[in-house]
Order: C-alpha cells, then structure tokens, then sequence
C-alpha cells in the first residue's frame, strides 16, 4: 500500500473535493480518482459518497479515516523525532566487563537517558573474548572492552583511555614493606583471580609463564567484590584495574603493592561492527566516551 494514498485520502475527506485536493497537492484530478479507486478496491468498501456538490465519507471511510489519522500522526511524530535525533525510542544493547559497568561507565548511561528517556537500554556484562564475540554477532551494538589493543577486520575499536592496573594486598602484607616488588616475589603467595578468560588475568598468567614462575596457589572468583574482600581479610594478593579499588586503598582496607611491569597494559575500549549503522543515541554515546 503506498502511503502516499494515505495523505490524498485525508486531504478529500478535507476539501470534499477530487478536484480541490488536486490544486492543494499537485496532481491532476484524474490521479485522484485513481488513488480513491485503489484505495477502494484494497479495503472492498466504497469511501466517498456524494452529497450535492460535494464528496463525504462513508461510513466504512469514517472508520479508515480514524485510522489514517493515527498512522499519518505516527510517520509526522517518527520523522520529527528522527530529524531533530531528541527522545529516539528503541533498544541499544550494551556489552562490557563488570569494571568498568561498575566504576565508569554509569554517568554516560545517565547523561544518554536524559537526552532519550523513552530509549530502551540494555546493560549486560562479560568477558572481552565474549563481548567481542557478541559484537561480530550482533548481540550488542556497542561493546566497551578492557583489553588488550583489538584490531579486527570486522570490527571498528576507538581507545578511550589506557587503564591503570594494580596489585593489592591486606594492610600488613610483608611485600607492603618493598620500596621495588619484583616478578619472583610472588612464587611465595596465594593469588586470587577473576575468571579464566579477563583479560588482566591473561596478561598476569601469561607474564608469569614467560618468567618460568609458579604462585603457591590459586582462588578464582568472578565477582569484584569478593576478590578485594579476600584480599583485605589476607587470603591472599591481587591484580585489579585501579578504577576498582580507589576506593579501598583510600579507606585503608588494602594497600598498593610496589608493583609494575611494562606488559600490564591494557586500554579501555569502544569495539563495533565496520558495517554497523551508528543510531543517534550510538552516535551520541561514542561522542560522549571519546570527549576529552
């Protein structure tokens, strides 16, 4: 059904008039018998019927006509809104490690609500080899990663910033007392990890391959919370992104170790899909994450 027949439907239901409607829109009045007609033959009711000089609805075309009005309103209303890009409805889907959900990237869901209350937002964490996966497959349309610098052939990745991560101990922790901690110190301890699959735990695990050493054992646990509530009740050491942590380092409930290496970097990061097409709440979102 071409609209358009809509549009020149509510216009003779306007003016009464096949040759009215013809001067106010620009067509010949035999092109609006032809559109009247279609419509006609579409629905199998008359809509028009003459009464003297002029054209009225039926009673089928008043019950079209109620409908029309609605769904012209809705095109008007869908592309004034898509236009002016303000309060745009629909579904952004958002993928990202539990760090940076908790500790960064809140205010640029809020600011991104303000703009557009009735948009949908979904939030959901992972692991970046998830995430990224996700991505490819159009789970998410926007995937903001703690990783490793990406590079995909599919993907689009924008680096936001390179994150600080730091190793945590309890207060009285002996390798506290270090003005420089090095690799083999930590032969001797318990570390406790995120998942297998995050990437600082990757990195870590990797770095202490290379170097041939072996921590005395391992406590894995997926939750933020409870790793640096292990850490603090002396269970053993940790490596966090600093974002995670401020806040009990400030408190005193753990301290930072003295430790540092030149291949614990990683970078947070927007990753999408190349042949993605950028909504303006997306748009507006990737904008406000790469503000300076």
């Amino acid at each position: 059904m071409d609209l358009n027949y809509f549009y020149t439907f509510k216009e003779v239901a306007k003016w009464g008039s096949y040759t009215k409607t013809g001067e106010e829109l620009g067509y010949a009045q035999s092109s609006i018998t032809t559109q009247i007609k279609k419509l006609e033959e579409h629905y199998q009711v008359k809509l028009f019927e003459r009464a003297g000089r002029k054209m009225r609805l039926t009673q089928s075309g008043e019950e079209l006509f109620y409908y029309v009005e609605k769904i012209l309103s809705l095109l008007d209303e869908a592309e004034e809104r898509i236009a002016n890009e303000c309060n745009v409805r629909g579904t952004l889907r958002i993928g990202t490690v539990e760090s940076l959900a908790a500790y960064f990237i809140t205010p640029y869901i809020k600011q991104l609500k303000g703009k557009h209350p009735d948009l949908k937002i979904l939030l959901e964490s992972g692991l970046c080899p998830n995430l990224k996966e996700g991505t490819l497959e159009g789970k998410f349309d926007l995937s903001i990663v703690l990783d490793r610098s990406i590079e995909h052939p599919d993907l689009t990745a924008i680096p936001i910033r390179e994150e600080t991560l730091v190793m945590i101990a309890a207060p009285n922790h002996r390798l506290g007392s270090l003005q420089e901690m090095k690799l083999q110190e930590l032969e001797g301890e318990t570390l406790i990890l995120t998942e297998e699959g995050c990437s600082y735990r990757v990195l870590l695990e990797q770095l202490l391959k290379g170097e041939n050493i072996q921590a005395k054992s391992v406590i894995s646990f997926s939750s933020l919370e409870a790793i640096k509530q292990c850490v603090a009740d002396e269970l053993g050491i940790a490596v966090l992104p600093e974002i995670a942590v401020n806040r009990e380092i400030q408190s005193g409930k753990v301290i930072r170790l003295p430790f540092g290496h030149e291949k614990m970097k990683l970078y947070t990061q927007m990753v999408y899909q190349k042949k993605k097409w950028l909504t303006p709440p997306l748009t507006q979102l990737i904008g406000s994450l790469t503000e300076k």
